[in-house]
């Protein structure tokens, strides 16, 4: 577990930095210590292609690849009332 949390916290520390993410929230679930939720939030898909680039993106493939996470599951959405 300590692994998984320090490779998602430089994901999102990496994410927040950059110039069209406009959140990156990690959440735990709180009746499974195992099972985490991630909000991304981009301005565009341009932000979006430009964080698939960026070197933290490709280490947390690498660590997902390698074993790191059990399963994954990821829903687009388009925002309709943001605050």
């Amino acid at each position: 577990m300590d692994e998984f949390l320090d490779m998602i916290e430089k994901n999102a520390v990496g994410s927040r930095a950059e110039p069209g993410c406009i959140r990156f929230d990690v959440l735990q679930a709180e009746d499974q210590e195992n099972k985490f939720f991630f909000y991304e939030v981009y301005e565009d898909a341009a932000a979006i292609a430009h964080h698939k680039e960026q070197p933290h993106y490709a280490a947390w493939g690498t660590f997902k690849e390698s074993g790191g996470t059990i399963s994954s599951v990821s829903k687009k959405a388009s925002g309709k009332f943001m605050t």
